[in-house]
């Protein structure tokens, strides 16, 4: 902010401030008119005003990301992929290791099926197959 902004912003305040003194010195003039405290209502302010917040926008999903956690009787993924020509097949309980494995593909790496497999290494659901 610039200083002679600064300057124009104090001088309403301090202007703000002595209407404030000039309000509560006519408020004590209606009092010992009563001869009591006259109840006023303290008047709405603009700094009183909660600001409107915009209801949360949904988080953006990636449309590509088939990972989720793991449900009910599934206790591992199975994940085959590609790499350098030869087709590797694993299995891991690790749901950020598979995330790492999926950002990793490129010319030399590439995932070719994702699923879910249970205790006794069923396939339980196929999260990623690009053949189907």
């Amino acid at each position: 902010m610039r200083p002679d902004q600064q300057i124009q912003i104090n001088s309403l305040l301090l202007d703000r401030e002595a209407l404030f003194v000039r309000i509560h010195d006519i408020e004590q003039a209606a009092a010992a008119l009563l001869g009591a405290p006259y109840p006023f209502k303290r008047p709405a302010l603009p700094s009183d005003a909660k600001p409107k917040r915009k209801p949360a926008a949904p988080r953006p999903t990636s449309p590509g990301d088939p990972l989720r956690r793991l449900e009910g009787l599934e206790t591992a993924y199975r994940v085959t992929y590609r790499r350098f020509g030869q087709i590797v097949s694993e299995d891991h309980d690790d749901l950020d290791a598979l995330r790492t494995l999926l950002s990793a593909q490129g010319a030399n790496l590439t995932v070719t099926r994702l699923e879910t497999i249970d205790l006794g290494g069923r396939t339980k659901a196929v999260l990623l197959d690009p053949k189907s």
